[in-house]
């Protein structure tokens, strides 16, 4: 179902074990797309920022049930209504599940950034619904290359107060990136194993 953020969701998706990065992410989101078992949220997505951030966290106990492609089916429809142009997220190289699920609805792999040794690398990724989206896909495409790659980490940095607004994330809860590993470990797209 879809659901805007109030204070009763935010009591809510407190309860959970969902990261606080996660969190903060579906507080300052545009609207939600929520499953709720027994009286307990089993997953959420969100949407938030001016570039239409999306991820979705799902309980332990209700993985592998098909409730990540449900909640995703929902959060496409309702992007649909809203005359959204597109999607963006990220995710890990390692995730298989994950990679295989986002790029069966649509997503498309930009680039990635490395952010440390801690956080590790992780694919920026759109799903484009118009032409508007389909340009941007275009125009990110540059931060696929060496030096795209470090335009965008040095624009990431100079933007990171501004990131509640363009990606729905807290800058404070954002593990900063490491511009000299971002740059040794730069890996096109092309170049990974996304299957």
């Amino acid at each position: 179902m879809v659901e805007q953020i109030d204070s009763n969701i935010k009591k809510m998706l407190s309860k959970t074990n969902f990261g606080t990065v996660f969190l903060d992410n579906c507080f300052n989101s545009k609207f939600l797309i929520m499953e709720v078992i027994d009286g307990n949220i089993a997953g959420v997505c969100f949407v938030g920022g001016a570039l239409n951030s999306n991820g979705i966290e799902i309980v332990e106990n209700y993985r592998g049930q098909g409730l990540g492609t449900k909640l995703l089916n929902e959060l496409l429809d309702e992007c649909k209504k809203r005359k959204i142009s597109f999607l963006t997220g990220v995710f890990k190289p390692t995730n298989k599940i994950s990679i295989h699920t986002h790029m069966k609805i649509g997503y498309v792999p930009l680039f990635s950034v490395y952010y440390n040794e801690k956080e590790g690398m992780e694919i920026i990724v759109i799903l484009p619904f118009n032409k508007k989206g389909k340009f941007l896909s275009k125009v990110l495409k540059i931060f696929n290359t060496r030096p795209g790659n470090f335009l965008f980490v040095i624009m990431f940095k100079l933007l990171n107060p501004f990131l509640k607004n363009l990606i729905a994330f807290d800058e404070n809860n954002i593990s900063p990136i490491n511009l000299s590993k971002s740059i040794k470990n730069f890996r096109k797209v092309e170049n990974l194993d996304l299957k």
